[in-house]
């Protein structure tokens, strides 16, 4: 159907699947990496998952599949240890990394250690800077960056990333853990998006996700392109 999947995974069982998975352009491999081995394995609580992934992140790349990052940076995340776990990414050979700040929603086990929205832009704004001459080969488009500096201001589109698994297509946010729809055409048709995103659910309040944010940016870069296109049409005609 050459729909393009990103298949988000703690990559602890992947080396068993990956010869059961496409070599693709339309599939990535995104691979939850929350910084060097002590924090990673420390914040999702299972000693030896940093080393699994990283391992299987090697072979995936060997294989020739595209894989990215997905990483989370948390409160007690200095911007010199956001750094050094950048640097460690790019010999991996990895195809991009994506990047975000946690926040406190409702179910989190630890409710202590997540940025502010407020902490949040200063801290990618600070990071963001020392990104020079192509340094991290970062997976987003140039506007989410700049909301994730503070420098714009978007409202979240919920339906931008569908997330599908074996329970079924994910009631948004998925990290409200609202339940599931069983298909599609129920999700969109029953979902009400409008109580999404920090302008309209206080459970929201800090979230800059790319998840939400990043399709927002991604459409008003490409509703910029439209009105160009459309502007020239006129003059020519």
């Amino acid at each position: 159907m050459k729909r393009f999947v990103y298949l988000c995974t703690n990559a602890i069982l992947l080396k068993d699947f990956l010869n059961r998975l496409p070599v693709s352009p339309y599939l990535t491999l995104s691979v939850h990496l929350d910084g060097m081995e002590a924090d990673h394995d420390r914040i999702v609580d299972q000693e030896g998952t940093f080393k699994l992934a990283t391992e299987a992140v090697r072979e995936a790349k060997e294989k020739g599949f595209r894989v990215t990052s997905a990483t989370t940076f948390f409160e007690d995340t200095t911007i010199e240890k956001a750094e050094k776990f950048l640097d460690f990414l790019k010999p991996l050979g990895i195809d991009g990394i994506t990047m975000a700040s946690a926040f406190r929603y409702p179910d989190a086990p630890d409710q202590d250690h997540f940025f502010g929205r407020r902490k949040t832009f200063e801290f990618f704004d600070k990071l963001l800077e020392k990104n020079k001459n192509g340094r991290w080969d970062i997976n987003h488009s140039p506007l989410y960056l700049e909301f994730l500096r503070g420098k714009r201001d978007y409202s979240c589109t919920p339906w931008g990333n569908p997330n599908y698994s074996v329970l079924g297509w994910q009631k948004p946010c998925y990290l409200l853990d609202e339940g599931y729809a069983e298909t599609f055409k129920e999700l969109m048709a029953t979902t009400e998006w409008e109580n999404y995103g920090h302008q309209n659910n206080k459970k929201c309040a800090d979230c800059t996700a790319h998840c939400g944010y990043e399709p927002t940016a991604v459409d008003e870069a490409t509703s910029t392109f439209r009105g160009m296109v459309d502007s020239a049409k006129m003059v020519f005609q």
